[in-house]
Order: C-alpha cells, then sequence, then structure tokens
C-alpha cells in the first residue's frame, strides 16, 4: 500500500505548505509543530475542538480553526490521491469532451441531473465501509478519518461539510461504483459528473431508460432534483446546409458547468476527415448575471464607504479579479491552479457580439450614464478621474489579452468579502 507516512518528518512538510506565505518559520519551528500533531492524531483528538461553522447562501459551511487539523486533513487527502487514487473532476477537461461529444452529427439525447442536497444527504458510515472493504487506505488513515467523523457527529453536522477540502474527496469516493456502472451501460456514449451535475448523452430513444438508471444506481441517501435543473435535450441528426437548399439553422440550448452550449442542425464547414455538427459555447446567462452581481456588489460598496484611498484600492482590485485573471494555491499543496475570466471560460466562442462585450457595454454604463436611475447614483458618486481609471477595466480585454494579477491569500479574502452575501 503505497501512503505518505505518519512521521514528524512527513508533517513539517505539509506544515511547510500550509505556511507559505510565512517565511519567518524555520525548519525546527516546522518539526516542533509536526510532533505536537503526530501525539494529537495518535492520541485521536487533532479534530476535537477544531471545527467552526457560518452560514453562506443558506448553507452550513465548516472551517478548521487550527493548523493540527488542516495539517491532519491534507494528510487524509495525499494519501487518498496516492492508494485510492482519487482525484479531483477537472472542469475543463470534462467541457472540453463534452464538446467534441456534442459535435457528433448522429442524433442523440442530452441528459442532464442534478443531486439534491449533496453533500449534507452522503452517508458517512457507507464511506467508511469502502475505504475499508475496497483497501482504499491503511489503518492509520482509516482511524483519522473516523476521527474527523466523529468531531462532525460532535456538532451535529449531517452527511460531509461544505467548506472542508477533504469533503470533495470522499464524496468522489462515494459515488465511485455509481460513476463506473453508468460509464458501463451500452447505449451510453458519453459520461461526466463535476460533485453533484450529472451530464449524459445517450441515442434519443433512450432518454427515459437512462433516468430509471440514474435513478437506481444512486445510493438510498440521495435523490435527484426533479424540476429546474433537471432537463433532457433531443438532438436531430445533423445536415449539409448548400448555397441550392439555403435553410434556417435549428438548434438547442443546454446549459452544463457555467456554459451555455447552442447546439445546430448543421455541420461545421470544415476540410477535416471527420466533420463535426455546428456547436457554439457561450458564458451561461447564469453566470452572467453572478458577475454582474458582483461587479455592482463592488462598486455600490466603495460609493457606501469612506472613499479613502485604501478604499478605492480594494475597488480597483475587486474589478481586476472580476476581469482579469490570477493564480490561487490549492489548499494545502503546490497546486497552481489558474482561475479568472479566460480561464473560467476558454471554451467559449470567440465572436463579435457577445456576453462579455455586453458586460463591458453595462459597465461602462454605470459609470457614465446619466439616466438610468441606479447608474445615475453610482455615476453621480463617483469623481471623474476615478470614472476614467475604472473604465480602463475591460472584460473582453481580460479575456482575448489573458491579464494577469497578482494577490496574496490575505488580499483574496478581502476582495471577496461580501460577494456570496
Amino acid at each position: 500500500m503505497i501512503e505518505s507516512p505518519f512521521t514528524t518528518r512527513n508533517l513539517a512538510r505539509l506544515i511547510a505548505r500550509n505556511r507559505n506565505n510565512d517565511s519567518s518559520n524555520t525548519k525546527a519551528d516546522h518539526e516542533s509543530a509536526a510532533s505536537e500533531i503526530l501525539k494529537k492524531i495518535n492520541a485521536g483528538t487533532v479534530f476535537l475542538n477544531a471545527i467552526e461553522r457560518f452560514e453562506l447562501n443558506n448553507k452550513t459551511v465548516l472551517t478548521y480553526t487550527t493548523e493540527d487539523a488542516k495539517v491532519a486533513s491534507r494528510l487524509i487527502i495525499r494519501n487518498l490521491e496516492l492508494n485510492a487514487r482519487i482525484k479531483q473532476p477537472n472542469r475543463s477537461e470534462i467541457i472540453s469532451a463534452l464538446i467534441s461529444s456534442l459535435q457528433d452529427g448522429t442524433p442523440y439525447s442530452a441528459n442532464k441531473y442534478d443531486i439534491k442536497s449533496f453533500y449534507e444527504s452522503i452517508n458517512r458510515a457507507a464511506i467508511l465501509t469502502m475505504l475499508e472493504d475496497d483497501s482504499l487506505c491503511s489503518l492509520k488513515t482509516l482511524n483519522l478519518i473516523k476521527n474527523l467523523f466523529q468531531a462532525l457527529e460532535t456538532e451535529n453536522i449531517k452527511g460531509l461539510p461544505r467548506g472542508l477540502d477533504i469533503s470533495a474527496y470522499l464524496s468522489e469516493i462515494y459515488l465511485r461504483h455509481f460513476d463506473t456502472k453508468l460509464r458501463r451501460l451500452e447505449f451510453v456514449n458519453f459520461y461526466a459528473r463535476f460533485v453533484d451535475d450529472i451530464i449524459i448523452l445517450t441515442s434519443n430513444n433512450k432518454a427515459k431508460e437512462i433516468t430509471s438508471y440514474v435513478k437506481e444506481f444512486l445510493s438510498d441517501d440521495l435523490t435527484l432534483h426533479d424540476n429546474g435543473k433537471r432537463s433532457n435535450i433531443e438532438i436531430g441528426k445533423s445536415e449539409t446546409q448548400t448555397q441550392d437548399t439555403p435553410q434556417k439553422e435549428k438548434f438547442e440550448l443546454l446549459n452544463y458547468l457555467g456554459y451555455e452550449f447552442k447546439i445546430f442542425n448543421t455541420y461545421l464547414p470544415s476540410k477535416d476527415f471527420r466533420v463535426k455538427r455546428k456547436v457554439e459555447i457561450e458564458i451561461s446567462t447564469n453566470k452572467i448575471k453572478k458577475i454582474k452581481s458582483r461587479l455592482f456588489s463592488s462598486i455600490l460598496s466603495y460609493c457606501s464607504s469612506k472613499k479613502t484611498p485604501g478604499d478605492f484600492t480594494l475597488l480597483e482590485k475587486r474589478l481586476k479579479t472580476l476581469t482579469g485573471n490570477y493564480e490561487i494555491n490549492a489548499s494545502g499543496s503546490n497546486v497552481i491552479i489558474k482561475t479568472g475570466i479566460y480561464f473560467n471560460y476558454h471554451h467559449r466562442t470567440q465572436k463579435k457580439n457577445c456576453r462579455l462585450a455586453e458586460l463591458d457595454r453595462t459597465f461602462q454604463r454605470a459609470l457614465f450614464s446619466k439616466t438610468h436611475p441606479l447608474f445615475k447614483k453610482i455615476s453621480s458618486a463617483l469623481m471623474l478621474n476615478e470614472k476614467r481609471k475604472l473604465s480602463g477595466f475591460s472584460f473582453l480585454n481580460g479575456y482575448n489579452n489573458i491579464i494577469y494579477y497578482s494577490f496574496s491569500y490575505k488580499e483574496l479574502t478581502q476582495i471577496r468579502m461580501h460577494w456570496n452575501k
């Protein structure tokens, strides 16, 4: 069994990663802290009184309050990655594969499902059974997970807690057999799941059948949303459009993982061996609404502040994160994640009249409009030199030129404050 060892030396490495913004720590400091954490792990108390809860978007979210708990959690994740070979689904890879499948010219059905109260409904006892029966971790790691679950039980937390990075890994273990069973169905042409969002492509006459299988394979503790978040779209056979037989292009809309897919009944003009169905990709309207909400929240926050130079600098930083790109460290690791307006939506089809251009126009109107009630209020609250500085930010420019900015973890925490409330 391949696992990251429960040793002072190994824990010291994890502590060094956890303290990556504090250069004042020495190797001796790390080893001293690691020794204390190892004692708590062996005593089964590392997660005791180390969890805090708060409410976010009407959901209970947890965070670790001690470095000991963060490091112990990272050790569990590391061992699940090594031995159970559990990794987080890659959104970009899923979208890339989905686009390729959507471009198939034959008829198919796109079936989308969403699991209700996903994290809260997961059976922790079932996870422990899977880990043990499938030998996905050592006894030491299993006991450490049990210690975490006992702490959650004490706090009366159901399922897997939102906010703790370990929940994403344990949820993948919980659904690994579900994923395998659906992929192995003969009539499934494409299957992907990103956390609780499921997309399956089948032949048109199997739409009802696949829904029955999804419900059958899903754990008794989990249920699907019946309305709103579930959809079934039937796509007909593509046709070659010629100058002799011009016709209006028909299309169907599919929304998945922040993208809107416009699936046409015609082929793309192409000289490739494989002729592809025309599919256009755009940022979904829900994501655009979310970006607008954060944009206006940022501007209005400044307008209602004391308008100190620090307040304006914070507004600029917020606009940089919305219109630009930056890097963040994955929790407790050295993995760098690229994020921002380009990296979150780089699969979109580039067009002149697009939703990013619409965002830019809305932003400029908010700065300079003298007629719109809300925009007029914003414009009058800003000085002319401030409006000129802010008008230099552009969603389209940040996307097309992949403009980069750099932020510390502390800065990002301040930037994101109030955005999700």
